[in-house]
């Protein structure tokens, strides 16, 4: 029986073999992730210069949970490197235990302190979005929420460099980071901008006050 050019060609060519597939998938793992990761800096500026729930949730199908450890182990590598900048340049003013603690903390810790921080924050609010009927997951919500984070971390340390005008410049970056990050919350979870705000503010609040507790104690 004759064989048709076509039946000859698919008997001769090898199927591809199971490395040549693992292969294939690893590359094209590889690639979106190096593409998120050039187009960083221009998700920053935007989810930063203008932030909306358009902005946020555009890019929310490049989401990996290797763009954000990549991104929150930057962040807190360098949070770290410019907090020692800061205490060499405005060293504490008394060298008590709280001070050297803080110092401490507030340089090299940021290393540990920044992705702790960050996934127990996210955790809280998460929690939150959830109770109040968020639809969002929490890569979603961690990803978005790195896009402002990051970028105003690391702002905030170089405003920490400037002496007396940084800490109000760091208190107006604070405010402005808590309002855009509601708006992530809209973004990521679909919630209303009342529950959004409930969300952000319920952790803060009871985090700023169990913070201001600790800090008596130590002082005393």
């Amino acid at each position: 029986m004759a064989h048709s050019p076509h039946q000859e060609k698919a008997q001769v060519e090898p199927s591809p073999s199971s490395d040549q597939i693992t292969s294939a998938k690893h590359d094209t793992s590889i690639v979106p992730l190096r593409a998120a990761l050039l187009q960083l800096p221009q998700q920053y500026f935007k989810a930063l210069v203008k932030p909306s729930v358009a902005t946020y949730t555009q890019d929310k199908d490049n989401a990996s949970w290797g763009l954000v450890w990549i991104q929150l182990l930057a962040w807190a590598i360098l949070d770290a490197a410019l907090g020692v900048l800061v205490n060499l340049l405005l060293p504490p003013a008394n060298n008590s235990v709280f001070s050297r603690f803080f110092a401490i903390t507030t340089s090299y810790g940021l290393v540990i302190v920044v992705p702790t921080l960050f996934f127990l924050l996210m955790g809280i609010v998460y929690w939150l979005a959830k109770y109040f009927g968020g639809q969002g997951t929490f890569l979603e919500q961690c990803n978005t929420s790195l896009y402002i984070q990051a970028p105003l971390g690391i702002l905030s340390k170089l405003l920490a460099l400037i002496p007396g005008v940084g800490k109000i410049l760091n208190s107006v970056l604070s405010l402005y980071g808590i309002v855009i990050q509601v708006v992530v919350i809209i973004a990521a979870h679909r919630l209303s901008r009342g529950k959004a705000i409930a969300t952000i503010l319920l952790p803060l609040v009871t985090g700023g006050a169990l913070a201001g507790i600790v800090f008596l104690l130590m002082k005393k």
